[in-house]
């Protein structure tokens, strides 16, 4: 039989060994960085000190732009601040072709920043407010639509003046460019959709009951009143079909001559735009579930969300939804199947992808959330994500 002394000191050195491997496992989970070893991570989260985020914008200098509320912050992608500005008003944000982000203010100012923080343009006259960012054109012209859907072009690099502009009725004012159907009054704040811009620098508007096509100089081509309802923001497939929801619960499909090819039923009002992936699937999100719809409007795939979605999706080149939730983020496979979903404060801003396949969103009304999950950047697809790419730029054929 053997001693207590000897049976004290192999039960210490038993132990001593499970302390040495559990500290290296320990170590390893620590210094991996790769999904296999620890899943979705939250990276950072950045807090505004002026009131919430509506719009995150990510610029050529890899830099995170966040717009907030009277204050744009420009962050490292380690979520270290680089500079701050104030401006007025909830500043909603697109990156510019020239490097500057273009702002729309709630408070109906248009202003443009450069990427050290300096504002290089700032028309003087106010345009009723924006609920939304600006399109950016291939010319470098950018797009305003203002909360009663009238909108404005400009030209920055060479005026502080519109090139061209329409307007919607409204009581004791009429002029040349009052072309659009319906009637808007000065208070009214109910459009938050952003133009869209097609390859051949044509212009889609959503606005009130109807869809528009302009032509690139302004003067309008044709819209289709398509529903009783309001319209929301609207994202294009790679033939040009446009895909739009209102708020009485459907997705519509028009054609590039204005026609609706089909419509869709969902159970609840659809979150912010759809998305459409390489193979032409669109995908939407309702507050209970996330859609997949092949290019003819049948039904692929219907998911209940593991969370109530607070976002439309951003699509990754891997085929990996991301959906903000009032309690999470999470992740849905190609196939419909939930991969995975992080626990995170309620998202307040729709998902965007950068190149090294970070996850940002603005979260918890007043922070900026980096999630990490496989490191897939945004997919090279027709309309990846709301406002199509990293920068909100709204057109088809941004590079990104």
């Amino acid at each position: 039989m053997k001693s207590k002394k000897t049976i004290l000191w192999v039960l210490a050195g038993t132990i001593a060994v499970i302390v040495v491997v559990a500290v290296a496992r320990s170590r390893a989970n620590h210094n991996a960085t790769g999904p296999a070893a620890s899943g979705p991570q939250l990276l950072w989260k950045f807090k505004s000190d002026s009131g919430a985020f509506v719009s995150i914008a990510l610029g050529q200098d890899g830099a995170v732009y966040a717009g907030g509320s009277n204050r744009i912050y420009a962050l490292s992608p380690d979520g270290t601040l680089k500079w701050k500005t104030t401006l007025a008003g909830l500043l909603y944000l697109a990156g510019g072709n020239d490097g500057n982000i273009y702002v729309a203010s709630s408070h109906g100012l248009a202003f443009g920043v450069s990427s050290g923080g300096n504002l290089t343009w700032q028309p003087s006259y106010g345009l009723i407010g924006f609920g939304a960012p600006p399109a950016i054109g291939a010319d470098g012209t950018v797009i305003y639509a203002n909360t009663v859907s009238d909108l404005f072009a400009f030209r920055p690099g060479s005026s502080d003046r519109d090139i061209w502009s329409q307007s919607t009725f409204r009581e004791g004012m009429i002029s040349a460019n009052t072309s659009l159907p319906g009637q808007a009054y000065v208070g009214q704040l109910q459009g938050r959709n952003s133009p869209v811009i097609w390859r051949d620098e044509t212009i889609v508007l959503p606005r009130q009951h109807w869809l528009h096509l302009f032509n690139p100089d302004g003067s309008p081509d044709w819209f289709t009143e398509l529903t009783s309802g309001d319209l929301g923001a609207a994202a294009l497939a790679d033939d040009g079909t446009i895909y739009v929801p209102d708020n009485n619960y459907s997705l519509f499909a028009v054609d590039r001559a204005g026609h609706t090819k089909w419509t869709f039923q969902t159970e609840g009002p659809v979150l912010g735009s759809a998305i459409v992936g390489t193979d032409g699937t669109i995908f939407l999100a309702t507050s209970n579930y996330v859609y997949a719809l092949a290019p003819d409007g049948t039904p692929k795939w219907q998911t209940k969300a593991p969370h109530m979605c607070r976002t439309s999706p951003a699509l990754a080149a891997d085929g990996t939804l991301y959906v903000g939730g009032d309690t999470s983020i999470f992740a849905v496979r190609s196939d419909g199947s939930v991969k995975w979903t992080l626990r995170t404060m309620m998202a307040t801003g729709s998902p965007t992808i950068a190149g090294d396949g970070t996850i940002y969103l603005p979260c918890g009304f007043m922070w900026i959330c980096a999630v990490r999950d496989e490191g897939s950047p945004l997919a090279k697809s027709p309309w990846p994500k709301m406002y199509h790419d990293p920068a909100n730029t709204g057109r088809i054929l941004t590079a990104f």
